[in-house]
């Protein structure tokens, strides 16, 4: 665990580049990191996948975390919230710091992997844990006419809300093809992202809703990891000139920077921590 955090540079080696600058990182600047450490010399790595490094490892998972008074991280992963400092002063910089992993997984699935949308279209997220929140303050952002969350949780629909959803299903009290194609006038979303972790039992309602909505080339994007089997009627993407992708990670292609730079031009994505400790009381 500890692996969505943020800091101060204490100590910077001779060769610690900062991105930022192109010189080495000062003592004192705020700062987050990666979470996924890419070895930058398999195959993967070598074609621009880094993300599918076949050597990786992850903070908090494979090696230490971050729920300590230091870390030690190469600056290749280490990204400057210097940016950040125009909206948000003080421990709220470092809060916001922290968000910023989350978000840039949300932000590889729903525009590099999905393709993003153009403004106007409609957007459909499954499932409001923290990656299809950060999905729809990313959808709103980027100029989306109707981002719809589907969630049965209320304080989860009210976060939701609150991050810029317009519509919110309760797939457990209403038919979600049904309503998506009465909000969006029968035409259905540009991008569906499963972000449940139950596909075997949303999988049904997004092929309803692409296969009876009159949009052409919707986009479904897999983020939540799961081992269960889909039912895919290989008619409904065929027809409907419907596309599969499935999202793992945050790395490379400019997501970090880019999530910072949104966060900096007023995209808040604090309201995602819901709850603050210090460090002494992590479990």
């Amino acid at each position: 665990l500890g692996h969505e955090f943020s800091g101060i540079v204490v100590e910077a080696g001779g060769q610690s580049i900062n991105k930022r600058t192109g010189k080495k990182f000062e003592e004192g600047e705020a700062v987050t990191a990666e979470e996924m450490f890419w070895c930058a010399s398999c195959r993967p790595c070598a074609d621009g996948y880094p993300n599918h490094c076949e050597k990786l490892q992850e903070l908090g998972f494979s090696c230490d975390g971050a729920f300590a008074e230091y870390v030690k991280i190469d600056s290749r992963y280490i990204w400057s919230l210097e940016e950040l400092k125009r909206v948000y002063k003080g421990d709220d910089l470092f809060l916001a710091g922290s968000v910023v992993e989350p978000t840039s997984v949300a932000y590889n699935a729903v525009i590099e992997r999905g393709g993003g949308i153009r403004p106007g279209d409609n957007a459909v997220i499954l499932g409001g844990g923290p990656i299809g929140l950060a999905a729809v303050a990313i959808m709103k952002k980027a100029g989306a006419s109707n981002v719809i969350l589907s969630e049965p949780s209320e304080p989860r629909a009210k976060l939701g809300k609150l991050m810029g959803a317009d519509h919110i299903i309760n797939p457990f009290k209403e038919n979600f093809s049904e309503r998506v194609l009465d909000i969006t006038g029968g035409l259905g979303a540009k991008l569906y992202l499963e972000a449940t972790g139950l596909p075997d039992k949303v999988w049904a309602d997004i092929e309803q809703a692409i296969w009876e909505g009159k949009m052409i080339n919707s986009t479904v994007v897999i983020v939540a990891r799961s081992d269960k089997k889909i039912p895919v009627t290989g008619e409904v993407f065929q027809v409907r000139r419907a596309s599969i992708v499935g999202s793992q990670g945050h790395s490379g292609h400019g997501t970090f920077p880019r999530v910072i730079s949104s966060m900096a031009s007023g995209m808040d994505m604090t309201p995602l921590i819901t709850k603050k400790i210090t460090l002494d009381k992590v479990p």
